[in-house]
């Protein structure tokens, strides 16, 4: 769904959940008529259109509607009897048929959908995964054309589904059915998964996605048939109805104030039009801050089994964000980054739908806080554009017991490059068909402002490895070739990767990595580098300009990120598990923090000259000092602008504005009330010349789901925040709720979600003590113009030509 371009009705229909039929996606091969729309024009229901909408299924042999019992569905021949089915798309074109869902506040809610049932448990998982054999599982449901030799002769009709009646064939055990069969089935799984086909005569059929059995319709009952057979009707016709029971989501509590949208242009929004420097903003340029770090797919990342949470899922928000359990072990004793990172208790409460007891919060570092839904809120707040970095580490992968992955990074990065593609869909799937939703990835700029104006969120995707390719280094000898790096990094740019750290954690074939000393885990940091590359760390002393404690306050987020959090953590087990024999000190101090010798390598030279060639954005952060100095040379001596730091790992502020003198782009953590605009406005220092209305922006970096924890919120408990209007004044924000956790800034857990962005905007908006008015709508403007920057960096990024080794 696009926010933009449909029109208000369409608008109101995306945020208020639960309204019928909101999909506009038209296709001649996946539509059919289906009734009259305004001006006598047919309206054309498609196989996505259909999606969150309400439902009776008609068929001339009858509707679909409960027995007595409701235990099983039938036909009968008053429409008007019909049961409502709530069409919860699983993917594009594929169905969850929900007749009845029923919850009371602290229950996980109970569901009524259409599927086949599993009574042996031999099929399903305990996740509602098929697990078992389709060729046993399609014999015990049997066909409709099995059930009586003579289904055609005159007098004769189909029975009830074969699971049900041949009990003589062994498929009762006692008055037990055994048998699997065509039924209600109270859990979301894969066996009540359809998949929608076009039929003749504005019907459809509906597939089963497992056995790719035809639901079917005869002589008064329901049944199941891979056979096209006279007087069987397997077409049917999906009569827009009023009184379904919606499928349990997650809210967005966002209102919109005007029929056009969010606002998309800064010439839209008073901040800017009425603001210094009015008249040098273009009609063009861009409304809406970058979120230019995020781990959206990190639940796959390290085993897969670190993180718990998904994005997004097939059975929807109560199976995406059920029960850290299944990973965490019971009371969470096996999610040893909880211990060692936010409470400090060895165990934690588990549960997450409906009450979220414990987790979210902005400082649960193995819980994913990126939910689709809460990305959206965060989109009606001002977010136009997102960097998805893929992220993983092999040996601490290979070193963490919790896993069901892959550790070699070449494999997992293609993983969790398919569920991003995954993701996208579903959301399509979500608001009427291909191409159809929010949520955009983008790979060129053009295409980016493209999607913004079709009032959706550009998504751009990354890497962020400690080995690059796999290109790692063991006693000063490369891991891959000059011929391996081309190859695979050709591959990440065919697959849409922009972004690049050629630096991550440990010093690799590429260059040295910025000490952490400072966080005080630099021990196991220089273990792990010996690990990996066979030989200890170097180090000098740093300049006096070198370090940074701007971000550090109570409401800052924690600038341990993924792998220091893991590294943490073993040293955590360390401690607990041998007292007696600590790891030694092996890592000097400094008064100005440490520095890596290890400098760029001729590998990494031919890397960044390789970028280059591709118009590639390359990340400097995590690199050592000299890694970065020489990184800058080399684009600055080719006048390449693609050079950004996205998140605060730079560890200077003489390099930040190195890095925007250059004609690069800087974005850092989000912060709280005034220390946040104290951050932002440092921009208004810097020598950018990459300007917007002659303002020097900084965009925001999340670090979401990378293991590093949100930002903090010490307001009191009683502050007047809701509602509030976002900074275009086109939204009205409530306080989000999931399930029945309303999540607010002041319940002590902070920004404990994606979807509270916007919220902490208004809060550092209202109540930045301390700041003029002045102050904080400058800040506001620096982060509000920020996607314009990124674009006109990366367009200047593509338009660039050269040869860099010239």
């Amino acid at each position: 769904m696009a926010y933009r371009i449909h029109g208000a009705q369409l608008l109101l229909c995306g945020l208020a959940f639960g309204l019928a039929a909101c999909g506009t996606s038209e296709s001649p091969s996946e539509s059919a008529d289906s009734g009259t729309a305004g001006g006598g024009q047919p309206a054309r229901q498609t196989i996505y259109s259909v999606a969150n909408g309400c439902y009776a299924l008609d068929s001339d042999a009858g509707s679909v509607t409960l027995t007595t019992s409701e235990r099983d569905y039938t036909l009968t021949q008053n429409a008007e009897e019909a049961v409502s089915f709530f069409l919860k798309p699983t993917r594009l074109g594929s169905y969850l048929l929900l007749s009845r869902y029923e919850r009371v506040e602290g229950s996980a809610g109970q569901k009524q959908l259409l599927g086949i049932t599993d009574p042996g448990g031999e099929f399903l998982d305990a996740l509602g995964n098929f697990v078992g054999e389709v060729g046993f599982l399609v014999s015990g449901v049997g066909d409709i054309t099995q059930i009586v030799l003579d289904l055609i002769d005159s007098g004769s009709g189909p029975i009830r589904d074969i699971g049900e009646t041949v009990g003589d064939l062994g498929g009762n055990l006692g008055d037990i059915n055994v048998s699997p069969t065509l039924a209600v089935v109270d859990e979301a799984n894969d066996l009540a998964v359809w998949n929608l086909l076009p039929a003749s005569d504005g019907r459809f059929s509906l597939t089963n996605a497992i056995t790719g059995q035809r639901l079917a319709a005869a002589q008064g009952v329901l049944a199941l048939t891979d056979a096209t057979t006279a007087g069987v009707e397997t077409a049917f016709r999906l009569r827009p109805v009023a009184d379904c029971d919606p499928y349990p989501e997650a809210s967005l509590n966002a209102e919109l104030l005007d029929s056009r949208g969010p606002a998309l242009r800064m010439a839209e929004v008073s901040l800017f039009s009425e603001g210094p420097g009015a008249a040098a903003i273009d009609n063009d340029d861009i409304f809406g801050y970058i979120d230019a770090h995020s781990h959206i797919t990190a639940y796959e990342f390290i085993g897969g089994r670190v993180n718990y949470g998904d994005p997004f899922h097939k059975f929807g928000v109560d199976h995406a964000l059920h029960d850290c359990a299944v990973h965490h072990g019971p009371q969470g004793l096996l999610g040893l980054v909880e211990t060692v990172t936010s409470s400090g208790s060895p165990v934690h409460q588990t549960r997450g739908w409906p009450d979220f007891p414990f987790w979210p919060r902005h400082n649960s570092l193995q819980h994913h806080q990126s939910y689709y839904r809460w990305i959206e809120r965060a989109y009606l707040g001002g977010l136009r554009l997102i960097v998805n970095h893929y992220t993983g580490n092999e040996i601490l992968c290979q070193l963490n017991p919790q896993k069901q992955n892959a550790c070699d990074f070449e494999e997992n990065w293609r993983l969790q490059h398919q569920r991003i593609l995954e993701m996208q869909d579903y959301i399509d799937a979500q608001n009427g068909g291909p191409g159809e939703g929010w949520f955009r990835i983008v790979d060129n700029p053009a295409q980016a402002r493209e999607v913004i104006a079709e009032g959706k969120l550009a998504v751009v995707l990354g890497i962020e490895i400690s080995k690059l390719f796999n290109c790692g280094e063991f006693l000063g000898v490369a891991e891959c070739s000059r011929e391996e790096l081309v190859e695979r990094l050709d591959a990440a740019y065919e697959l849409g990767v922009r972004h690049i750290f050629p630096i991550h954690k440990f010093d690799n074939a590429f260059g040295g990595v910025v000490p952490d000393e400072a966080l005080g885990i630099g021990t196991v940091l220089y273990v792990g580098n010996l690990v990996e590359t066979g030989s200890p760390l170097q180090y000098e002393a740093c300049p006096e300009n070198f370090l940074d404690d701007s971000t550090q306050s109570p409401d800052s987020p924690n600038r341990l990120g993924i792998f220091d959090q893991l590294l943490a953590q073993l040293e955590y087990i360390n401690g607990q598990a041998s007292q007696g024999l600590p790891i030694p000190l092996l890592v000097p101090t400094s008064e100005h923090g440490l520095c890596n010798k290890q400098g760029i390598t001729e590998l990494g030279v031919f890397l960044v000259q390789e970028l280059m060639r591709r118009n590639m954005i390359i990340e400097v952060d995590h690199s050592a000092r000299s890694v970065i100095d020489r990184i800058l040379e080399i684009a600055n001596d080719n006048g390449y602008p693609g050079v950004t730091s996205s998140h605060d790992w730079l560890y200077s502020e003489e390099l930040l504005d190195r890095v925007v003198a250059e004609g690069g782009t800087i974005s850092r953590f989000a912060s709280s009330r005034g220390g946040w605009v104290d951050k932002i406005l440092r921009a208004e220092e810097r020598p950018a010349k990459n300007r917007v209305a002659g303002m020097v922006t900084t965009g925001m970096a999340s670090d979401v789901n990378g293991i590093a924890s949100l930002p903090g919120n010490s307001g009191d408990a009683d502050t007047p925040l809701y509602p509030f209007v976002s900074v275009d004044g086109r939204v009205r924000f409530e306080k989000q709720k999931t399930g029945d956790r309303s999540f607010g800034l002041y319940d002590g857990r902070g920004v404990a979600h994606y979807g509270l962005y916007p919220d902490q905007i208004a809060d550092m908006q209202r109540f930045s003590e301390g700041k003029s008015q002045q102050e904080v709508d400058q800040a506001l403007r620096s982060l509000f113009s920020s996607t314009e920057a990124y674009l006109r960096l990366w367009e200047a990024t593509e338009a660039w030509r050269g040869d860099p080794t010239q």
